[in-house]
């Protein structure tokens, strides 16, 4: 029991302690002389400082709040409390039990002026560790004032605490999504439903209306009663569209809107009435104009005066587009007795064509305005899709986020974040797989192994035509292989892999593909067996494979459909050959990276070749080899001569002469 007491009384003596200090500080604007003292703050008994430091922010705030005091002294209290939370002397929930006081106990007019802090401080309020502990906080204490706070008068107010919780809230946070589609059912427009009718000799007749405007819009529509009763009875559909589903309420729903949808095609407005352009006058001389219907007015009188106004004629035509828009959506919630029949489908297809022309033809500036309600309708199409897949959160993931820039950092070649390096094996979640993958740890290397090379050699593959063409074999026409389209297809791509004199010029364009390869397959089968298909007209093969030779510019030396010597191809091609590149490379040396910024290489690929090939040979040679293979018809060779003697390595280029 003493112990007990003991405790409260240190817990008195550092609260006058505390409260002193802070007085202090709240005088000079100075909130670190609290938070020095309150750190270096030592005493026998164990008192929990965080505990008496949150009580006396209380007790100071009540006290300026008794005092009447300015609002920037309880603005300042309370950045003083973010301060210690900051620090970790006052716990987190402190500045908002602070601001509930205060928005609790003051007037409306001073809580607006203080929820200037409220509205700066948003970053600090989502930041750690005020979020968790505050938000719940937050969201009574802006659902409190909405409550006190009047639609009509207090509008800007309203809307600065809505823009506020929608940017302290992520917009997937549950507690402000309407997840069950539910309607605001309080919503009643009350007008004149008893009274407004005269019986004579048990008939009811319309009363008529005490207007000072004329009480028609044409000479063929009257506005009565049943007009006036049918218009704003539309309202509680709009309100509550699920019981258009019904099939009563469907026959009322559709002719009031039918009837009132034939008001407005009756009568047009035009662009701008004398009245209206000295409305508008009026309204264009005040700095601010702000136009706020906080709800229906239903008075008879009005009517005839509403359905000339184009705004209000706006208004309920939009109505008319968002209820329509809701009957057609599949929405999450709706029930299977919420569908429409054909019929009912056809006719809001029908009405909303009507109700977008009307939209076109009201005036000022009907077509904008138009498009932009079928934009918003648009886009609310999106927003029921993700409400319908439970509000998927929109924030991507950081990680994946960082490894995709790290990955765009450093280009890379295909396979390489693949590659099986240091002695470990990849795993591939099969054993086959992986035991296939780690076969060669180099994946550009594998792929190149004498191993993958599957194209045939020109004699096998043309074997078997050889023999059907002997006449000796009687092979008819129509079984033979340059007959098939199968095989003149692998035969052609075959001659444009093997042969460097495939593509060449001749005299005779658009020859037959069977004439062609029987040629060929004449001129291989002469090459392979000199005695073969001797005839009157008989050539010696030497004789033919020549004057091929000399129509395309090729020396006798060369191999007519065999493969020729690489160096000669790459010199007529204008292409470097293995031994060029390579010579080049030697005589570079540790130089070659000059010739690479002189080529254009960038220098990420130029600092590749470095970490992959540690021989400034090695790295020449790969470098000019990738070089030359990304732009494979320029003159490799030329170029790279003409770069060589820029930089000084005149000998190197005329090597390569």
């Amino acid at each position: 029991m003493a112990a007990s007491t003991s405790i409260v009384l240190e817990f008195d003596k550092a609260r006058d302690k505390f409260k002193n200090i802070l007085e202090t500080s709240l005088e000079s604007k100075n909130a670190e002389n609290l938070l020095s003292f309150v750190e270096s703050y030592q005493d026998d008994e164990s008192v929990e400082k965080r505990t008496v430091l949150d009580q006396v922010f209380r007790d100071i705030l009540c006290r300026l709040i008794r005092t009447d005091s300015d609002s920037g002294d309880l603005k300042t209290v309370i950045t003083f409390a973010v301060q210690a939370v900051r620090h970790d002397m006052c716990s987190p929930s402190t500045p908002f039990l602070m601001m509930a006081d205060i928005f609790d106990m003051l007037t409306l007019e001073r809580c607006e002026d203080i929820f200037d802090l409220v509205e700066d401080k948003v970053t600090v309020w989502k930041s750690d560790p005020f979020y968790e502990s505050g938000k719940n906080y937050l969201l009574r204490m802006c659902n409190d004032l909405i409550r006190r706070l009047s639609k009509s008068q207090n509008t800007v107010f309203c809307g600065r605490i809505q823009l506020f919780l929608s940017r302290l809230f992520p917009l997937s946070e549950k507690s402000a999504l309407n997840l069950a589609s539910q309607f605001n059912l309080d919503n009643v427009t009350v007008y004149a439903r008893q009274g407004q009718t005269e019986e004579t000799n048990g008939e009811t007749k319309a009363k008529p209306m005490d207007v000072d405007e004329p009480t028609t819009l044409s000479n063929s529509i009257p506005i009565d009663y049943h007009l006036y009763r049918k218009f704003w009875a539309l309202q509680d559909f709009f309100r509550r569209p699920n019981q258009c589903y019904d099939k009563t309420s469907w026959l009322t729903f559709a002719q009031y809107a039918g009837d009132v949808m034939s008001v407005f095609s009756t009568f047009k407005l035009d662009d701008l009435s004398s009245s209206r352009k000295k409305v508008l006058t009026q309204q264009q001389s005040h700095q601010e104009v702000q136009n706020f219907f906080a709800k229906y007015l239903t008075s008879e009188k009005l009517l005839n005066l509403q359905l000339n106004d184009s705004n209000f004629r706006r208004y309920v035509l939009v109505q008319f587009l968002i209820i329509f828009y809701y009957l057609k959506a599949s929405v999450k919630f709706k029930t299977q007795a919420h569908t429409l029949t054909e019929e009912q489908s056809e006719w809001i297809k029908e009405s909303q064509e009507k109700i977008i022309k009307l939209l076109c033809e009201t005036p000022p500036h009907g077509e904008q305005f138009c498009n932009s309600v079928k934009h918003i309708l648009d886009r609310e199409e999106h927003w029921n899709t993700w409400k319908n897949e439970s509000c998927p959160s929109f924030i991507k993931d950081k990680g994946k986020d960082q490894g995709k820039s790290k990955a765009k950092a450093k280009r890379r070649r295909i396979g390489d974040d693949l590659m099986a390096t240091g002695g470990k094996s990849l795993k591939l979640g099969a054993p086959e797989l992986t035991r296939l993958w780690n076969l060669n740890p180099d994946n550009m290397e594998a792929c190149k192994a004498d191993s993958r090379v599957f194209l045939p050699k020109l004699d096998d593959f043309f074997s078997n035509s050889i023999e059907q063409a002997d006449p000796e074999a009687m092979v008819e026409e129509q079984y033979k292989d340059i007959n098939q389209h199968n095989f003149q297809w692998k035969a052609f791509r075959l001659l444009a892999r093997a042969s460097p004199h495939f593509f060449v010029h001749t005299n005779t364009p658009g020859l037959q593909l069977t004439v062609y390869l029987k040629d060929i397959v004449d001129k291989m089968a002469k090459k392979l067996h000199p005695n073969w298909g001797k005839a009157k007209n008989d050539v010696s093969v030497a004789d033919d494979e020549d004057n091929i030779k000399e129509n395309n510019g090729v020396d006798n030396d060369e191999d007519d459909l065999g493969n020729g010597d690489d160096q000669d191809e790459a010199s007529a091609s204008g292409q470097l050959s293995k031994e060029q590149i390579q010579s080049v490379a030697d005589q570079l040396g540790s130089k070659w990276t000059q010739l690479g910024e002189k080529l254009g290489v960038p220098t990420d690929d130029l600092a590749y070749f470095k970490e992959s090939f540690p021989e400034p040979g090695e790295a020449a040679a790969s470098m000019i080899t990738v070089w030359q293979e990304e732009d494979p018809d320029r003159d490799s060779r030329s170029l790279l001569s003409e770069s060589l003697r820029e930089l000084g390595h005149n000998g190197i280029a005329d090597s390569l002469s």
